[in-house]
C-alpha cells in the first residue's frame, strides 16, 4: 500500500489533495494488479504537482501523453516498471472536427462548449487547436465514437468529425523573448511586470483580480515571492520565468534574465 499521507503531506490544498489522491489510486492498482492505467486528462498545475511525487513511487513508470511536446492539458500511463513502449497503447486520439467557418467567427470557448454540451466532461478533452476551416481536439480514447456521433455542429454550424495522425497537427512555432531587466524584490508584481512590459501597479491589479497564475496556479497576493524554478502565465499573453539570476546591480537591485513565451 502506499503511504498516501507522506507522498501528499506538503499539499494543502484540498482539492488538489483529492486530485493527487485519485492519481495515486491508480498508481496503486497498476502495481498490484501489473497493468497500466489511466488518468483524466490534467491541467498544467495538478501535472506539476503530481510529477515529482509519482517519482517517489517505487517500481512505477509514468508515461505522458499530450499528443504534441507543448501540450498543456496530459493524461497520464501508469505501468510497473519493467512495461515496454511497445506495450503500452495512447490513451488519446486526435479529431479534426471541421466545417464552413468562414462567415461565422467561432473561439476555443465555442469548440469547447459544444463538445462538453454533448455531456462529456471536461477532464476527457485535452488541448484544442484552433485552425482557419475548424479545430483540431486532442481527446479521451474512449469518447471518440461518441463524439462523432453527437457532435455535429459549431456555434449552429454544422460540422464533420474525421480522427486524423498526430503527425497532422497544425502547431505554430513557440516564440520566445529574452528580456534582461532588474527588480527590487522577487515579488510576483515585479517579476510579472517586467516580464509583460506592463506597470507594476497595473500588474498588482491583474493579480488581485486573479488573472495571473504561477505553476498554473492563481495566485493573488502581489507580494508572493518568485523562486527561480517557477512559471509566470497570463491567458492569452504567454508565461514568463526566470532563466538565470545575473546577481546585483550597483544600487542593489536584483538583474535577471527573464524568458517570455508568446
Amino acid at each position: 500500500m502506499l503511504d498516501k499521507e507522506r507522498l501528499l503531506s506538503h499539499i494543502n490544498d484540498e482539492e488538489d489533495r483529492i486530485e493527487l489522491a485519485q492519481i495515486l489510486d491508480k498508481a496503486e492498482l497498476a502495481l498490484t494488479r501489473h497493468q497500466a492505467t489511466f488518468t483524466n486528462f490534467l491541467n498544467p498545475h495538478h501535472l506539476y504537482l503530481a510529477k515529482p511525487i509519482l517519482e517517489q513511487v517505487a517500481d512505477l513508470k509514468v508515461w505522458e501523453y499530450g499528443g504534441y511536446d507543448r501540450a498543456e492539458r496530459k493524461r497520464l500511463t501508469l505501468t510497473p516498471d519493467y512495461y515496454l513502449a511497445e506495450l503500452v497503447e495512447s490513451p488519446i486520439v486526435l479529431l479534426d472536427i471541421r466545417g464552413k467557418f468562414e462567415f461565422q467567427e467561432v473561439s476555443h470557448r465555442d469548440f469547447l462548449g459544444s463538445i462538453l454540451g454533448t455531456g462529456i466532461k471536461r477532464e476527457m478533452v485535452g488541448d484544442l487547436i484552433l485552425y482557419q476551416d475548424g479545430c483540431q481536439a486532442v481527446v479521451a480514447e474512449e469518447i471518440r465514437d461518441y463524439l462523432k456521433l453527437n457532435l455535429d455542429k459549431v456555434h449552429k454550424v454544422g460540422v464533420e468529425i474525421e480522427e486524423i495522425d498526430f503527425d497532422n497537427l497544425q502547431i505554430e512555432p513557440e516564440r520566445i523573448k529574452e528580456i534582461d531587466t532588474t527588480v527590487a524584490s522577487l515579488r510576483l508584481d515585479s517579476v510579472a511586470s517586467s516580464g509583460f512590459s506592463t506597470s507594476r501597479s497595473k500588474m498588482s491589479k491583474e493579480i488581485e483580480q486573479g488573472k495571473v497564475k504561477v505553476n498554473w496556479k492563481v495566485i493573488d497576493n502581489p507580494a508572493y515571492v518568485i523562486s527561480r524554478e517557477d512559471i509566470i502565465s497570463i491567458r492569452g499573453r504567454g508565461r514568463v520565468e526566470i532563466e538565470k539570476l545575473l546577481g546585483e546591480s550597483n544600487r542593489g537591485r536584483i538583474k535577471l534574465r527573464l524568458k517570455r513565451y508568446i
